[in-house]
């Protein structure tokens, strides 16, 4: 099996233009891809929705999506109707297989007094493969610090240990 991941960037390249197309270039024909700060309707991306403009762009792939920051992102249009939507970063999964089943899981950091203090998370998926299932993981871990980074590592560490340990206890 041939993996890839990707902190995408909100899609933004070296020379600053966001372009997800590039960048399912450079990720190829992987069967297993994991990216990192996947965004939905940012007004920095145009409004955009990255997770179904990824999705399009990987049609032979089953995907999951986690946010680690989700904040309002509703408007009313011009005869007053409510269009709900949601501000979301995140991670993602992508499959050639079926992604079975996925979890979210929020990673320990420091607060942080602005609205979009970036949420870390570890995005699980469990991906049905020739062999049987496989567990596997799209982390985000933070830039700033590494304190926090050493907590998020051992947050990750525990959630996989308690996967394994429950899995060893059903399989008796």
């Amino acid at each position: 099996m041939k993996f890839a991941s990707y902190n995408i960037q909100y899609g933004t390249g070296k020379d600053g233009r966001i372009d997800l197309n590039r960048i399912a270039a450079e990720v190829g024909d992987a069967d297993v891809i994991a990216l990192q700060e996947v965004d939905r309707f940012n007004s920095e991306t145009q409004m955009s929705d990255q997770v179904a403009e990824l999705a399009e762009l990987f049609p032979s792939h089953y995907y999951a999506y986690g946010p680690g920051v989700d904040i309002d992102a509703s408007f009313h249009d011009a005869s007053g109707k409510l269009n709900n939507r949601r501000r979301q970063f995140g991670n993602m999964l992508l499959s050639k297989t079926p992604i079975i089943s996925s979890r979210n899981h929020l990673l320990p950091k420091y607060g942080m007094n602005t609205l979009m203090s970036l949420q870390r998370s570890a995005l699980e998926g469990v991906i049905e493969c020739e062999l049987g299932l496989m567990r596997v993981y799209s982390v985000h871990l933070g830039h700033a610090a590494a304190p926090e980074r050493r907590r998020q590592i051992r947050s990750l560490l525990k959630i996989i240990k308690k996967c394994a340990q429950r899995r060893w206890r059903m399989e008796r």
